[in-house]
C-alpha cells in the first residue's frame, strides 16, 4: 500500500464514510478507491499520540452501515 500513501491520507481527511471500530479508540475511514464498486478501509488508532495508521486495503463491498 506504499504506492497508495495519497489515497490514504485522503480517506482519512475526506471520508466518503466512517464508523468505530470494534477495538476501543481505533476508527473506520472508507473512501471510493478506483471505481464505484470498490472501497479503500483505512483503520487507524486514536489511543497513542500521534494517531497510527492500523491496516489499509481495498473491499469490494459497501461498508456494512453504509446508507446511500
Amino acid at each position: 500500500m506504499l504506492r497508495h500513501v495519497e489515497a490514504i491520507l485522503s480517506a482519512v481527511h475526506r471520508p466518503d464514510f466512517e464508523e468505530d471500530d470494534p477495538v476501543a479508540s481505533r476508527i473506520r475511514f472508507f473512501r471510493r478507491d478506483l471505481n464505484r464498486h470498490r472501497w479503500l478501509r483505512v483503520v487507524v488508532d486514536f489511543n497513542e499520540s500521534p494517531a497510527f495508521v492500523v491496516t489499509a486495503f481495498t473491499q469490494d463491498h459497501e461498508p456494512e452501515n453504509w446508507n446511500r
